[in-house]
């Protein structure tokens, strides 16, 4: 608000007055009762000085004992006359009108009043102006594709009444700028947003800011871009016929030079959770599972000097370690010669071995024995066991072992009843 007070409307108040280096008390009249004395001396020598919100008046002080103080008018861009200051002082000779508009045309009318009720002629000031608004400041540059930042520089501002800068960001397409920063150093001619998508454009525009908090107009408006993500990894192939490991390549699309490492990721299920498993510099990789028939999905992403990582999920590559092909057939299960005759048919594939696994009741106790590294060139292929018991059932099912060591499925059980021994 400004140091200004409307007509008062009061009798009587009592001040302390002071004046000549003496103290006492003065009954002021009511303002609204002063009665014109064209006989009054005016209030002389009127000055003004002015600044973008304020404009101070000085006069010559009437000393006249009877002199109680003086009123202050005031027009604003050629309205009537207001009222805006009376000052109960006869030594008094400045008033300062603050929070004024810049750029607008003021007039002052000064007259004084006296102790018994009596007001002279107003004299006047010539039309005084508030000076402009200050000029916006001048954006140097700013610089597009750097990492995860947007960087503007511009010049420092040559009037010393700034204290601050403010800065204002809107995405391209959108209406509304938003105030994102507020530099509260005139020579502070940098700022760098880290609040940005790669690749996405921004418009920045700058306002500065004075000491009385009059904000100029803004800036040009300048537009930058944050440096792109590399790019997506464009085909990962991953190997299926490895024993107890799965390789996985990629091709990449980003120049040689731009990229750093590879990030590959992989996960159980293909919607599942992808965590990280390994960087690499080459464009390929070996996962060591070391289990057989095991599948695994992998994303990979490229990374960039400045850490900048492509997007992933995007492609998604199933790979599987060797192993657990289709087991062999069993043809039959009989006794001959007090023992369990057994055959089967071998799988397709070439088989070096067969893992026989027999399970029984032994008493209260199951009993499961593996009779491992059985090896038959025949077709089908027979096996006798000759432990066997009377009373007994025997349930046999058969693994065939290839020459990585990698299992196949297992047989589909039989189960045989021992009645009795001869």
């Amino acid at each position: 608000m400004r140091k200004s007070i409307p007509i008062i409307l009061f009798i009587g108040l009592i001040l302390l007055f002071s004046g000549c280096g003496q103290k006492g008390t003065i009954s002021l009249p009511n303002m609204n009762e002063l009665r014109l004395d064209r006989s009054l001396t005016t209030v002389k020598n009127l000055k003004t000085i002015n600044s973008m919100t304020e404009i101070a008046i000085e006069w010559t002080p009437v000393t006249n004992k009877n002199v109680a103080g003086y009123r202050i008018f005031r027009s604003e861009n050629n309205k009537a006359y207001k009222l805006i200051k009376v000052i109960p002082d006869r030594f008094s000779a400045h008033y300062t009108d603050t929070h004024l508009k810049p750029n607008s045309i003021y007039i002052y009318k000064v007259s004084l009043f006296t102790k018994d009720g009596r007001v002279s002629l107003t004299n006047t000031t010539k039309p005084v102006s508030t000076k402009g608004r200050i000029e916006p400041p001048v954006i140097v540059e700013a610089i597009s594709n750097l990492p995860n930042r947007i960087k503007i520089l511009w010049r420092a501002h040559p009037d010393p009444t700034v204290k601050a800068y403010i800065i204002e960001k809107r995405e391209v397409g959108k209406r509304e700028y938003k105030r994102i920063a507020i530099l509260r150093n005139r020579l502070s001619v940098e700022y760098i947003d880290k609040a940005v998508i790669p690749q996405k454009e921004y418009e920045y525009r700058i306002r500065a800011k004075t000491f009385e908090g009059v904000v100029s107009s803004p800036s040009e408006v300048v537009r930058a871009h944050a440096k792109a993500l590399p790019a997506t990894i464009s085909r990962i192939n991953a190997t299926t016929n490895m024993p107890k490991q799965i390789q996985i390549t990629w091709i990449d699309p980003n120049p040689v030079d731009r990229i750093d490492h590879y990030n590959i990721y992989s996960s159980a299920f293909k919607d599942g959770l992808y965590t990280f498993l390994a960087s690499v510099k080459d464009k390929k990789y070996i996962d060591k599972i070391n289990k057989d028939g095991v599948i695994r999905y992998y994303q990979v992403t490229a990374v960039d000097f400045d850490n900048l990582e492509s997007p992933k999920g995007v492609v998604v590559a199933k790979g599987k370690t060797m192993g657990y092909g289709d087991g062999p057939i069993i043809n039959s299960a009989v006794i001959r010669h007090n023992a369990v005759i057994l055959t089967w048919t071998p799988p397709k594939e070439n088989i070096k071995s067969y893992t026989i696994i027999k399970k029984y009741w032994d008493g209260w106790r199951l009993k499961k024995i593996k009779i491992v590294d059985f090896k038959s060139d025949g077709n089908p292929v027979r096996f006798i066991d000759k432990k066997i018991k009377p009373n007994t059932k025997y349930t046999y099912y058969v693994i065939g072992v290839n020459s990585l060591g990698i299992p196949t499925e297992p047989s589909s059980a039989i189960t045989i009843e021992v009645k009795e021994l001869q």
